[in-house]
């Protein structure tokens, strides 16, 4: 039988949506946008329904569930707790593919709360031959969920495969983690662990002792390489968190395999390996896996055919955009994506969102504009991920995309916003380098020292004597940047008739970030002590940015 899509009503923080599933599907999407709930969900109804058909009965008791991530169950609605009524608010998991023999089917798991106190009703329909027994099978782990890694005790008693299975099925299989390494070796498959390990972390040996004459507690020792055999729970948070998905493929073979973040633990290199390894399970023990996930590192290296699904607010934002999301996760602006009720979005460097926050929330318009950080500037397809993003909104908001200057000319910013604007994209790049240039003028000085504008003045010019010769270098290396990029064939400006040897520098030709560096080293000195230049909005930035938005056409 095959899992193809699951629907998903009033559970956690998902009101309704349907997931389409692929052999490999990553949910991607900003905290709080349900990925988890979607998991949890999946394993609930599993749950729900195998206690139910084991049982014989419609309803069982709370206590009697293998798997819930709350010990309150009727908490878990979306609209409301759960009711007992008919009409009232209950939750529905329903898993649609095909049979064994290739027919069309539906299963329905609806979960609501029954009349007696920690009791919980569990109505199952669709069909049962050859695919709703399957999931309600509960003598199987139909899924498996991996929850972020909550460590492992230090020391695992001995336990059977009952035992196991039971904590593998609530969700608790980090518990019994050597235990599964020892299950496994029992069943000589270790060498296929260490197999599926190696392409993912390396050579990989374990050594499992326990004599059941002698011993109250499982010993698990690990090496990686050519290293000496050490504890398993030595060996580091990102390795156990592989074993653990690789091994709970190997001895419980489930259809659905639920993984909740593997990234968190793993350096970028590493989840790169992982994706590979995930392809290796669904290939070698016909699962589905479905990841939730942050990295664009596991996204970017996921193989061809594997299904990208972004969440927003609990509800599937798309599923089949799949370059949009990747783009999306790469300019680090997924996590920050929540517009409902914005007119206007700026897209800004990861430096320039809290200076515009900030005055954003002073020209109380933080309720009608959204500001979003993303990593480049000089990428044509982040154009193309910002526009599909819009047009995703329910509301079509207006779009700026601010950049620093970084001293290029009105015709090179006219360039390089061409890829925006061609797509109704409005550009900021205010007059100065960068936003610190703002926070370095002698008016903005004054107001946050409490000193006159003309000290002020005296002051930074002196700070600016003191690093001309840093500041022309930094000039030249932005200008040689902006030549090598613009003018390949020639006829930009002039590095020198931009900033002629023999003329002191100006606002033009700073850098802040340099300048702003060197006042607050001399501000005891200059000033006596030392205050946050960031403090106070700088009132010629928010003047400039004040004029933009009222230039926006209606």
């Amino acid at each position: 039988m095959q899992i193809k899509s699951v629907k998903i009503n009033n559970f956690k923080r998902v009101q309704e949506t349907e997931i389409h599933l692929g052999k490999i599907t990553y949910l991607v999407g900003g905290n709080n946008s349900g990925k988890s709930s979607v998991l949890q969900a999946i394993h609930m109804a599993v749950s729900c329904a195998q206690i139910s058909s084991e049982l014989q009965q419609q309803v069982i008791a709370e206590s009697s569930l293998r798997y819930s991530p709350t010990a309150e169950f009727q908490t878990l609605g979306n609209s409301g707790p759960y009711e007992n009524r008919k009409e009232g608010s209950r939750g529905t998991i329903e898993f649609f593919g095909s049979t064994t023999d290739g027919a069309d089917a539906s299963y329905k798991v609806e979960i609501y709360k029954a009349r007696n106190y920690h009791n919980i009703g569990v109505d199952r329909s669709g069909v049962s031959p050859g695919f709703g027994q399957y999931i309600s099978d509960s003598k199987s782990l139909f899924s498996v969920y991996v929850p972020g890694l909550a460590g492992i005790p230090h020391r695992e008693e001995m336990q059977g495969y009952a035992s196991v299975f039971k904590r593998a099925a609530g969700g608790d299989a980090n518990f019994v983690f050597r235990n599964i390494i020892r299950l496994i070796s029992e069943k000589g498959k270790i060498e296929e662990l260490e197999d599926l390990l190696f392409d993912v972390i390396g050579p990989t040996k374990f050594r499992i002792e326990f004599d059941p004459n002698r011993d109250l507690y499982v010993d698990v020792k690990i090496a990686l390489g050519d290293q000496p055999f050490v504890p398993v729970d030595l060996c580091g948070t990102g390795v156990i968190q592989i074993t653990q998905i690789i091994s709970y493929a190997i001895l419980f073979n489930p259809k659905l395999l639920l993984v909740d973040e593997p990234d968190s633990h793993l350096h970028p290199s590493r989840q790169s390996l992982l994706a590979d390894a995930l392809a290796k399970i669904v290939d070698r023990y016909d699962c589905n896996i479905i990841v939730s996930t942050h990295s664009r590192h596991l996204v970017s290296a996921a193989r061809d055919g594997t299904k990208l699904i972004w969440l927003r607010n609990g509800r599937v934002e798309t599923q089949d955009k799949d370059d949009l999301t990747q783009i999306l996760l790469d300019l680090g602006a997924l996590d920050q994506i929540d517009s409902s009720g914005a007119e206007i979005i700026i897209c800004t460097e990861d430096k320039g969102k809290e200076n515009l926050s900030r005055f954003i929330k002073r020209l109380d318009l933080d309720e009608k504009i959204k500001i979003i950080s993303y990593n480049g500037v000089t990428n044509a397809a982040s154009a193309v991920a910002i526009k599909a993003m819009a047009d995703l909104f329910s509301k079509s908001p207006k779009i700026i995309i601010h950049r620093d200057r970084d001293f290029l000319s009105d015709d090179e910013v006219e360039i390089w916003g061409k890829e925006y604007t061609n797509r109704g994209m409005t550009i900021f790049c205010p007059k100065l380098s960068d936003i610190e240039s703002y926070y370095v003028q002698p008016k903005h000085i004054a107001e946050t020292y409490l000193v006159s504008e003309e000290d002020a003045k005296q002051k930074i010019g002196s700070v600016i004597s003191g690093i001309e010769d840093k500041l022309r270098k930094k000039f030249s290396e932005k200008r040689r940047e902006a030549i090598q990029r613009y003018w390949k064939d020639g006829g930009g400006p002039a590095t020198g008739n931009l900033w002629p040897d023999s003329t002191p520098p100006t606002e033009a030709t700073i850098l802040g970030k340099l300048l702003m560096s060197a006042v607050n080293e001399a501000s005891h000195e200059l000033f006596g002590r030392r205050e946050n230049l960031n403090t106070l909005p700088s009132a010629n930035l928010m003047k400039e940015l004040n004029e933009m938005l009222e230039s926006l056409p209606d």
